[in-house]
């Protein structure tokens, strides 16, 4: 005879906790989302790679070109947030892989494209699948991680997009002369095809009582204690520091090439080696941003990692005087500023409760946002005050996010989080 079972003691969780380990099955079942994020993240932005191989090939001026970019950025902006309450009660594992086939046949019909017409159309469609996968991905890789463990789990996805952000455009200079544009969207098209190949062969949504978990809903301890259901300012706020962020980090992203050679006498190889510090150190920034979150908590991790992204933005133009300044002022940057986004991810995921896809939308729709309004705002700093200033005014940008998170970070609901 079996002993009568005992009370049920659920594992701490939370900041501090002890994080579960994460089992080979469901590393297996985050690898697919990984994927399919890099190979959206690529086609995303390797057409600034692009540029010179779509002008000679569709016979259009440059600048020309350069719209493209701004096709796919707007609509991705705006159809990401309305498509996530369309397709919110999908089953996740479904709008996954139909992004990813649209993904797909979006890249193949680029890299058929004759005219500029159709391919911005294709740019357009490849936002909208690109909607639908990312922020479902990310919902879903918070529900498949164990307690404890949900940074890490967010990180490895956005590991996916972080690795294809920093290989996107030197990739398009290099495979562009060579393969050509068509070519390098035909490589697209198959990547997509092998993270879609993945999500159906590995990937198994959980599923909640009753039948499929919809898309919006997030496995969420705050959520299920009645955390994060009421809490639109705090949503708002996190919000609000996201658009700061990314408003700030592309003020001098946007220019960085021309400020390094304008402020230190960077070209050539010293400045693409600068420049990829700054994408390598992101890539280490995502991860251990994870784990920061794991450990110390989301709230923490985002005053950490945008304090010292303020320090370094304050450092730019002092550190111009050697490359080895230079180098290890934009390295530290860039680990800060992407260490920043899974722990606001979770936040994020944490306070929008069964919400979550929803609200991860917005954010994209809001980083969008930052990104036009930083290139703006950085144009403003550079006609006005040059490069030698471009530093400091986004770090008084970020200071402000800094300020916004110290504040909310006394409400229970986040410090719990």
């Amino acid at each position: 005879m079996s002993a009568a079972p005992g009370p049920l003691v659920r594992p701490p969780t939370g900041p501090g906790a002890p994080a579960a380990p994460v089992t080979p099955a469901r590393r297996v079942r985050l690898w697919p989302l990984a994927t399919g994020t890099f190979a959206i993240g690529f086609g995303s932005y390797v057409m600034a790679g692009l540029v010179p191989s779509v002008s000679a090939d569709l016979d259009i001026p440059v600048a020309q070109v350069g719209t493209l970019v701004s096709v796919y950025g707007f609509t991705y902006a705006v159809t990401t947030p309305l498509l996530a309450l369309v397709v919110r009660r999908a089953p996740r594992r479904l709008l996954m892989c139909v992004a990813l086939g649209l993904f797909a046949l979006a890249a193949a019909g680029t890299a058929l494209a004759t005219t500029y017409t159709s391919v911005a159309v294709l740019r357009g469609l490849s936002a909208v699948a690109a909607g639908g996968f990312t922020p479902t991905a990310t919902v879903l890789a918070a529900r498949l991680a164990p307690p404890g463990g949900r940074g890490r789990a967010v990180a490895t996805v956005f590991g996916g997009l972080t690795t294809a952000t920093v290989l996107g455009a030197p990739l398009g200079n290099l495979l562009g002369p060579t393969l050509g544009y068509r070519g390098v969207y035909a490589l697209v098209a198959l990547l997509a095809l092998v993270a879609l190949v993945s999500v159906l062969l590995l990937v198994r949504a959980p599923e909640a009582p009753g039948g499929p978990a919809p898309a919006g809903a997030v496995d969420d301890e705050p959520a299920r204690a009645g955390v994060g259901r009421a809490l639109p300012v705090l949503v708002a706020v996190t919000l609000l520091v996201s658009m700061l962020e990314t408003t700030a980090a592309l003020m001098v992203q946007t220019y960085a090439s021309p400020l390094l050679t304008s402020l230190a006498g960077l070209t050539g190889t010293v400045l693409s080696v600068v420049l990829l510090a700054y994408g390598v150190a992101g890539v280490a920034g995502n991860v251990v941003g994870g784990r920061l979150a794991d450990r110390f908590g989301a709230a923490r991790s985002i005053v950490l990692a945008l304090t010292v992204s303020v320090t370094a933005l304050l450092l730019l133009t002092p550190a111009t005087g050697s490359v080895g300044t230079t180098l290890a002022v934009f390295a530290v940057w860039g680990f800060a500023a992407w260490a920043m986004n899974s722990p606001l991810q979770n936040l994020l995921l944490s306070l929008a409760g069964t919400h979550g896809q929803l609200v991860v939308a917005l954010n994209s729709s809001i980083i969008a946002l930052g990104t036009g309004l930083g290139a703006l705002a950085g144009g403003w700093v550079l006609a006005g005050r040059g490069y030698g200033a471009l530093g400091a005014a986004a770090a008084s940008v970020m200071v402000v996010g800094v300020v916004l998170v110290a504040l909310a970070s006394r409400r229970p609901e986040v410090a719990a989080v």
